[in-house]
């Protein structure tokens, strides 16, 4: 079983770190499976903690080094069209005007951590200012994403899928609520009038 369990923290933990780079990787399934699996007792709470934060981590900071490198060339390539580059500016101002906050929060928006350490590599955005707050973002989300599942697994003590399934319903739900109630208020500010969405 300690054999399988590590098999599972090393899964969560190259899955994510790919999802950094290759968004379209379903990783954050497998975390909030890690959660429902230590609710159960299959895993170690901690340890599925600790590789995923770890994870987004190094995803988060790979990222930002290649785009740092890469320049806008290799930026364009990841975010494309006009939405995109709506995006690319969008976060440009905000890690401007708040800096490490953004950064740290940009994982919770859909698309955002993907744009974000894209954003902010090709910015050059200072790395004193950006690897604490990197770790906070991967902490707060690993925390968010495994208590999901981990509220799943309390919820359905006997069927880890069950779990698993109600933690990825919640977690679209929270995302869904988020992304309708930004895009209201991007609305509201610019006098009503329809916004193509920043995220």
């Amino acid at each position: 079983m300690e054999a399988m369990a590590g098999w599972a923290y090393l899964l969560i933990f190259v899955l994510l770190v790919l999802d950094c780079l290759i968004p379209a990787v379903p990783a954050e399934t497998s975390v909030i499976a890690g959660g429902a699996l230590a609710a159960n007792g299959h895993l170690h709470l901690a340890a599925v903690l600790l590789a995923s934060a770890s994870a987004v981590f190094v995803g988060d900071v790979l990222m930002h080094e290649v785009a740092r490198r890469g320049g806008r060339r290799f930026v364009e390539r990841f975010l494309r069209g006009e939405r995109y580059a709506r995006a690319v500016s969008w976060v440009a101002r905000l890690l401007d005007r708040y800096g490490g906050a953004i950064v740290a929060g940009g994982r919770f928006v859909p698309l955002g951590r993907t744009t974000v350490a894209l954003v902010s590599g090709y910015a050059r955005f200072p790395r004193r200012r950006l690897l604490p707050a990197f770790a906070i973002g991967a902490v707060l989300w690993s925390v968010y994403v495994v208590g999901l599942g981990y509220l799943g697994g309390n919820v359905f003590t006997d069927n880890p899928l069950a779990a698993a399934g109600l933690g990825i319903t919640l977690s679209f739900l929270v995302t869904g609520v988020t992304t309708v109630a930004r895009r209201l208020r991007l609305r509201t500010r610019r006098g009503g009038h329809p916004v193509i969405s920043k995220a």
